[in-house]
């Protein structure tokens, strides 16, 4: 069977393909983690509540030194928090480097100097949250 058109038109021998739509590529659970312990931390270190009230709260005593911890637990300063939240996160560091250290059964002498440091680092940051409270309410 012959086509109807003229043989000047040649019909073009070409394959069309659908485009292809892939999800976006998932980012690495290092820079999840990273982020999510962030966030963590900005929210347990109580920086929410201080975001929200206004003005943001700068203290300052009456003869000008600074006031890095406000007292009575009803108020917070911007600096309070941030303290909070590095301590927080040495203090979980710690408790990530004595898992970390339990994974090196077969070279005890890492493993021992790992729990060390972390058992260090979660007391230490411990006993800081603690004296950063009592000064908070008024015990020193």
């Amino acid at each position: 069977m012959k086509p109807w058109w003229p043989r000047i038109i040649v019909k073009p021998r070409v394959r069309l393909t659908r485009p292809s739509f892939g999800m976006p590529t998932r980012p690495p659970d290092t820079v999840i983690f990273g982020l999510l312990f962030v966030v963590v931390l900005f929210v347990l270190g109580g920086n929410i509540y201080t975001l929200v009230r206004s003005p943001p709260a700068i203290a300052g005593s009456q003869s000008g030194a600074p006031i890095l911890i406000a007292p009575g637990i009803d108020q917070q300063l911007g600096m309070e928090g941030i303290v909070a939240s590095v301590i927080i996160m040495v203090g979980v560091s710690g408790l990530g480097l004595v898992y970390y250290g339990s994974k090196y059964v077969f070279q005890p002498g890492y493993a021992t100097r790992l729990v060390v440091l972390g058992m260090l680092m979660t007391g230490v940051s411990y006993l800081i949250f603690n004296y950063l409270w009592s000064m908070k309410v008024g015990l020193f």
